[in-house]
């Protein structure tokens, strides 16, 4: 049983190590690669609105905006912005991280104590 809980807690620490750390950062690569489309998309937008209609309000600022919404974008998605979600994402989030780790132990326990044939342990 030693190896089995040695083999679980390394397993769990990779657990929580994927969703703390790598998802956020996953997270992150995608919303700048999403930003950075958005952004090329928006420019190209302001490049028709410049020749086509140029006397339009929109017109003026239209590439200081789509400067500003890249920046906005990019700080949303960045990895300390991803600890700051609110507390309904927490009652979501924890779970995901705990709860997994502790199904797989009760279950392995349940097995291996049915395998043992409900013997209790010698003292």
């Amino acid at each position: 049983m030693k190896g089995y809980n040695r083999l679980f807690w390394a397993l769990t620490l990779l657990w929580a190590v994927f969703w703390l750390v790598v998802y956020p950062l996953h997270n992150q690569w995608v919303g700048r690669e999403k930003a950075l489309a958005d952004y090329h998309k928006e420019n190209k937008n302001c490049d028709v609105l410049a020749v086509e209609m140029p006397q339009w309000d929109l017109t003026k600022n239209c590439y200081q905006r789509s400067m500003e919404n890249f920046q906005n974008t990019l700080t949303f998605y960045s990895f300390n912005k991803f600890w700051a979600y609110p507390v309904v994402f927490w009652r979501l989030f924890l779970p995901l991280v705990v709860v997994p780790p502790v199904i797989v132990y009760g279950l392995a326990a349940l097995t291996v104590w049915v395998r043992n044939g409900f013997k209790p342990k010698a003292a």
